[in-house]
């Protein structure tokens, strides 16, 4: 008896932190819609998250911000990879980023 209650409530922990797992895997990726950039890279300042994406194939780069300064914060994926058949979605990720660290860096060069 002692072992199905154990087993059941195993059963219930397994099932909400699969539930937990998977609403976080689908909310870490943006919708890559360019005009919701400045919210997410506003957001992000006022959590404390600075970060730069990076877009590109063999070479990826930080779309609009200089390499020196880009490199000094975390990396983030925005299209990274040599291969893609979706090219209307690169497009869309590249002017995400451009955005996107358009603002991070007016915070951060403001604040120096």
């Amino acid at each position: 008896m002692l072992a199905d209650l154990i087993d059941s409530q195993m059963k219930i922990f397994c099932s909400i932190v699969l539930v937990l797992v998977s609403g976080y895997c689908i909310a870490a990726d943006p919708t890559w819609n360019p005009d919701n950039a400045v919210k997410e890279a506003e957001q992000d300042i006022r959590l404390g998250h600075i970060k730069f994406y990076w877009s590109g194939s063999i070479a990826s780069m930080p779309v609009g911000v200089a390499i020196e300064v880009a490199k000094k914060y975390p990396k983030a994926d925005a299209g990274v990879g040599c291969v893609t058949n979706d090219i209307p979605l690169r497009e869309r990720q590249q002017e995400y980023a451009r955005r996107y660290n358009e603002k991070i860096y007016a915070y951060i060069t403001q604040k120096r």
